[in-house]
Formats: structure tokens, sequence, C-alpha cells
């Protein structure tokens, strides 16, 4: 398997698409760009100098591609004004057409039309020249976009910085872990039973579940799951590293399969299946049939990602008020944490090569950066106009109209997205386990290679391996055949050595290379 295919999809409210592209056109359907709009801003605006300079945007922050309407005219001037009169920039908005995304931004990039700012990965804008090193802008006028990350998140700095030290691009997330294990805390209650924080304990619930049948007509699952949720959520607790490509004694990078502890791992995995903890025809499950499932009140753990619990819990309560989930935080495996947290992301804002002010594109980012109301403001709207607080104190508020759709949206950040959330019951849930528990790095382990795989050479990998595929393939049906059964755990070991006879002595040289190149490169 490739050394990317371990690391957790970047999941965050912030990041919707991938790279999204742009026109200028109204025939494309743009709204006005704000920049070129007559908004009435009176003349204190028009003639103080630090209200001239002027942004260009790319609003590919994904947002819009979401959105059912741009916003209205009026209130696009609205927030047009507001953000001049408070920052004093001004800024003018490239709205992305829908589902030509890419192809537009490749095209006004390629061209002299006028933009500063878009997000993406940084890996082809840098290598095609598109982009530009930001180290002096941020020394210069960066220090709020600096002191907003936390320590604990630096990493997120590493992944968008080259072996040389240069910075692409701002970043939209840190590390994540964004896959765990979700139990239904009142059922817990029901079965005088705590929050387990042994596998042992985890067993005994489930136990209970299987034999009590709290959903009642022999109707509770006690666990639902698939291969990606045991993987990244509880396959960490066997092994001493988190799941992914790690370092064997023999100096080699080698896939988790072949971890001892995997292997141990995939055992009780098959045990818990035998016994019926884990759901029969959990593998075969699509994402709407598992929220399914929990929305009916039948299950009683789901190892899975997060928003698929969360995103459901409110559904599920308006037939069960008491019903709650809660991630069981603390619970340890015989090795350890449980949970592996995601690999870093080249994900993040960057400033075009042709920016004519790259100056007021930092400083204007760094103003977001400064206070969470500017970022609410370019997000949401204007306060007591598009939303207002229900606790300030918190940050929770409340849309009160859809009128702005979020043109302005610039540097999104997860460092933001954990300091709010909406007063809406049905979001509540998932912004609680945003903000407490996927950046927790005290509870989570790392893929062994994860503060270099993300500087690999993916072309030359996909040269040397081909067939690639066909061992990621083979990976992952046999595995789940091991766990259901349909396979003996006394197989194990020849199916490591089918692995080898497929290839995989080859994929343990690349990766290995690749990983004994790079380290030597940040020596």
């Amino acid at each position: 398997m490739s050394g990317k295919r371990i690391v957790a999809g970047i999941v965050s409210l912030i990041m919707f698409a991938a790279v999204i592209g742009c026109s200028t056109s109204e025939k494309s359907g743009n709204a006005s760009t704000a920049g070129n709009q007559d908004t009435g801003q009176g003349e204190s605006a028009a003639t103080d100098s630090k209200k001239n300079e002027q942004v260009y945007i790319y609003a590919n922050a994904g947002n819009l591609a979401l959105a059912s309407t741009l916003s209205k005219k009026e209130d696009l001037e609205m927030v047009h004004k507001e953000i001049l009169d408070q920052s004093g920039f001004e800024v003018e908005a490239n709205i992305p057409p829908k589902g030509q995304e890419a192809e537009k931004l490749n095209l006004l990039l390629a061209s002299n039309e006028p933009i500063d700012i878009f997000v993406g990965s940084i890996g082809a804008f840098r290598d095609n020249g598109a982009i530009q090193p930001l180290n002096d802008l941020l020394d210069k006028y960066g220090s709020h976009i600096r002191e907003l990350w936390p320590k604990e998140w630096a990493s997120a700095w590493d992944a968008v910085t080259d072996k040389e030290g240069k910075i692409w691009a701002i970043p939209q997330v840190p590390q994540l872990a964004e896959k765990t294990i979700f139990l239904r805390s009142d059922w817990l209650s029901k079965l005088n039973l705590t929050m387990p924080k042994t596998i042992e304990e985890y067993e005994t619930v489930l136990k209970a579940f299987k034999e009590k049948d709290p959903a009642g007509a022999s109707q509770t699952i006690p666990i639902v799951t698939n291969m990606t949720g045991l993987n990244l959520a509880l396959s960490a607790g066997f092994m001493d590293v988190g799941y992914g490509p790690w370092m064997d004694q023999d100096g080699k990078v080698k896939p988790p399969e072949v971890n001892p502890g995997y292997k141990d791992f995939i055992a009780k995995m098959a045990e818990w299946y035998q016994k019926g903890y884990i759901y029969k025809e959990t593998f075969t499950l699509n994402t709407e049939r598992t929220r399914e499932l929990i929305k009916q009140n039948r299950v009683g753990s789901a190892i899975i990602h997060y928003s698929v619990v969360t995103n459901i819990q409110s559904d599920l309560q308006q037939k069960t008020p008491e019903a709650l989930y809660e991630v069981a935080g603390e619970l340890q495996g015989p090795k350890g944490n449980i949970t592996t947290m995601s690999g870093l992301s080249p994900y993040g804002w960057m400033l075009n090569k042709k920016s004519k002010n790259p100056e007021a594109a930092i400083k204007f980012i760094d103003w977001i950066h400064s206070d969470i109301e500017n970022y609410l403001l370019i997000m949401y709207g204007i306060k007591d106009k598009h939303w207002k607080y229900t606790d300030e104190a918190n940050h929770v508020f409340e849309r009160l109209n859809q009128d702005y759709a979020g043109e302005y949206l610039t540097a999104s950040t997860f460092a933001y997205t954990v300091q709010f959330a909406p007063s809406d019951p049905a979001s509540k849930p998932e912004y609680d386990f945003l903000g407490k528990y996927s950046g927790d790095t005290s509870r989570v382990k790392n893929p062994a290679t994860a503060d270099v795989d993300y500087l690999y050479d993916q072309q030359e990998i996909s040269d040397k391996l081909p067939h690639i595929e066909d061992i990621n393939r083979m990976i992952e049906e046999e595995v789940v055949k091991f766990i259901m059964g349909a396979r003996p755990m006394s197989d194990y070991d020849k199916f490591v050595q089918e692995l080898y006879s497929a290839g995989l002595d080859k994929w343990i040289e690349v990766m290995t290379e690749q990983y004994n190149k790079v380290k030597a490169a940040m020596q």
C-alpha cells in the first residue's frame, strides 16, 4: 500500500473541497465583485490612505460550493463595507463557478488578472512556480497568524514548509483524530456500567449490550464500524505506534499489517465478531445505512468517523430523548493510546506569485487572525444583522438569516473552528467533539512516518510501484476475511508471505528509500 493510504483524510468544517476555481465573468454565474461596487462607504474611508490597500481573494474555501445561493447584493455590499471600515482593506472576491472550479483557478493563475490569496494543497502550485514563500512576510506582518496556532499543533506548519525551510502556505488544519469510539452513555447508566478505560472493561460493556439488549426485541448492535474506523480508532492500542507504515528493527519501513501488534489486534476483532459484538454486516454498510441504524436506536458503540454519529444524534433524540453518545476518551489498549492521529496536511492559504501587493494580502490575513469576530464577519456576516451571540463569552451564536453566503471567507482555520459553535442543538455534538477531542494530542499516537511522509515524491512512488493498488486491495480484502472468520487466524503468517509474493518487498524498498531520502534532507 502507499505511504499515504493510512493517512486519515483531512476532514473539518473548514475544508469542504480540494482546490476549486474562480472566474471574474458575470456570464459564468458570478456575484458582482465587491471591489468594483459603489457601496456608499463615505468620505473618511475614501480619503484615508490606509483604507486604499486592495486585496484580491479567490473564494475557494469550499463554502460557496455547498451554498444553495450566493449573497443578496445589498448584503454583500454591507459586508464589504464593514470589512473595509474595520480592517482598512478594500477586498475584492472572485467567485468560483460550480463545476469548473479547478480549471478556472488554473486559468486565472496563468493570466494577468489580479489575484492574491487562494487555498489548496501546496505541492503542484509550488512546483509550478505559481506561489511564493511567506517567511519574510510572516516575520514582518504575521504575528497574529503565528500566535493563533497552539504550540501543540506546530506540526501543521511543518506540512506547508519545504526541506529548505520555506513556508509556502498558512495552514488550515493540524493533525486531527477524526475516528473514535462512541458509546451510548445512557445505556451504560441503564446497565449500571461506567465508561470503559481498558479493553477488558470495553469487552464487559459489549457483552452486556449483547446479552441485556437495551434496544429491545433483540435489536441491539454492540458495535458498528468499518475497516478504516477500526484501524484509526482502535488498532494503535495494540502497537507501539499509530496505525501506518512503521520502522522495523531491521531499519526498513513496513506496512502496519506486518506489525506483530496488528496481528494481535485483528485476532481480538475476529474474537469480537465471532461473539456477535461486531455487527455481522458492518463491512458492507455505507454511511447512510450506518446512520439509519444509529437513528433506529440500535447501536451501542460506533467505531467510526465522528460526523457519522454527531450529525445524527439530534435525529435520534427526537424519538429517544435520553439517547446520548459520548467518546470513550480514556480507553486504552494493551499498548496504550488507541487512537491514531491523521498525517500532516500540506493544505493551506497561499499567495499568488504574481500578487501585486503580497504585503497587503498577509496583513489582511493577519487581521482575520487577530480577533475571532473578524473571522465571524467574513464567514457569517455582520453581527446582529446576519448572526448574533446567544452566549458571547463562549462564542456561541445563531444565524439570523442566510442573506450573506460567505464570499469573503479567507484564511479559514481550524484554530478558530474550535473557538466558536452554533447554538443549533443539532450542531452541538459535532462542535463538542471537534473542540474537545479531535485535536487533543494527549490521547493519540502518530504513525511512525508521519513526520516525513508528506514530503515523499508521490510521482516517483507511482512510477516504481505500478501495482500498488493490487497490494492495497489484497490487504483490505484479506484482513476483513480474518475478522469475519472466512479465513482462520492461523493463516495470518501465510497471508504475510502472500503479500511478499505479491510485491511487498518492492513496496518496502521504495518506502524505505523515500523515508531515508527525506530524513537525510532534513539534517
